[in-house]
């Protein structure tokens, strides 16, 4: 009789519980979720801050989070999770036990390892009672959105051409004087007249010092990228590679023409979820727009580049210097590129794969269109 006793308390515990515990599992449990900055570079390292709350007097014996992440994130001290990695997702179970009334919070270091605007929206929750005879579970819509910007290439890794052209473009940009324009003084020269004189500069120094001007040339440069052949899905590749070679290559050259004071605009011949075209302009926010233009592009052809190159004559904006970032060799690109100089503008082509060491970029000549067009030519 006792036996039977105990076997009904136990059973009456165990309903209780789950009647008590596992039918409000979810109820008051409370999920936010935040990165550090909204921001970042390729190949930068987040923090993602989780904050899980049990606002009511009963304890959550278990709580499981399930959540989606893009495949490029890498998380760094995976202790506390359970990865499940996919080609294009990846997904994150966390473990949790909460007490009444406590809030936990998790840090988690993520380094971004490929570009992309990404929007992390929905969080999987499931609990239940301590035996698990109960289960609970709810869909919790967090909007974060996150633009990875493409990364940024170092010297080495950027291709001969863009070295030969921009000092091709020092020497055209520095051309005239602007005497309204001081940028600071120089030691004075034969010739200098007399009312340039930096008297203040002179006597600070004891030698006689001139007013250093700056110059007059107002350049514009359009970036125009090819996104090449590009076959998405391929086990083994096919073009995704040399596709983002020739982005960073294109994020690069505005990062570092707008730290110049350059005035850059941008367009391209791919799919994308951000702007197709961004006309020129200078300043960090502008740099952040270019940014944020590039992370949103797809590995995907959307028109011939030629066609690209024709829809940038029919702007018929002021003389620009266009770069052409492609390695294309068709006649048709060439033909649109001679197009575009006709109406006075100058084009240059920047293979993004011609890296040259050094030594032998001493001996390499500059690939111009006009010479390709001219061997093109000869060729016939």
């Amino acid at each position: 009789m006792a036996l039977f006793w105990m076997m009904l308390a136990g059973t009456l515990l165990v309903a209780a519980q789950a009647w008590l515990i596992g039918r409000s599992a979810l109820q008051g449990i409370l999920y936010t979720r935040s990165f550090n900055k909204n921001r970042c570079h390729a190949g930068d390292e987040l923090q993602l801050v989780e904050v899980i709350e049990n606002d009511k007097k009963l304890p959550v014996p278990w709580l499981r989070m399930e959540s989606e992440f893009p495949a490029a994130f890498r998380f760094r001290g995976k202790a506390s999770m359970k990865l499940e990695m996919g080609s294009v997702y990846q997904t994150h179970t966390s473990g949790f036990t909460l007490m009444p009334r406590r809030r936990v919070t998790r840090r988690h270091f993520v380094k971004c390892e490929g570009r992309g605007v990404f929007r992390l929206s929905t969080v999987f929750m499931t609990s239940g009672d301590l035996l698990g005879f109960v289960l609970r579970s709810r869909s919790e819509q967090i909007s974060n959105s996150l633009i990875v910007y493409p990364r940024l290439l170092d010297d080495r890794h950027l291709p001969y051409d863009w070295h030969s052209w921009q000092g091709e473009f020092a020497v055209r940009r520095w051309i005239l004087e602007d005497p309204f324009m001081i940028e600071g003084s120089r030691e004075y020269a034969p010739g200098d007249p007399m009312n340039r004189i930096h008297w203040k500069a002179s006597a600070r120094t004891g030698g006689l010092q001139v007013y250093r001007q700056g110059h007059t040339a107002d350049p514009h440069v359009i970036l125009v990228l090819d996104i090449g052949d590009v076959v998405p899905g391929l086990q083994h590749g096919g073009g995704e590679a040399e596709a983002e070679q020739a982005i960073s290559l294109a994020a690069t050259m505005a990062v570092r023409l707008i730290a110049d004071g350059v005035s850059v605009g941008f367009t391209h011949n791919a799919h994308t979820v951000s702007a197709a075209r961004i006309p020129s302009g200078a300043g960090s926010l502008h740099r952040h727009l270019l940014m944020e233009a590039m992370s949103g592009i797809r590995p995907k052809r959307r028109r011939p580049l030629a066609v690209c190159l024709d829809a940038e004559a029919a702007e018929r904006g002021a003389p620009c210097d266009y770069l052409v970032i492609s390695a294309s060799k068709e006649p048709a690109v060439w033909q649109a590129a001679k197009r575009l100089e006709r109406l006075g503008h100058k084009v240059s082509l920047i293979d993004p794969g011609n890296e040259l060491s050094a030594l032998s970029a001493k001996t390499a000549g500059s690939r111009s269109w006009e010479a390709a067009l001219d061997k093109e030519g000869a060729g016939a």
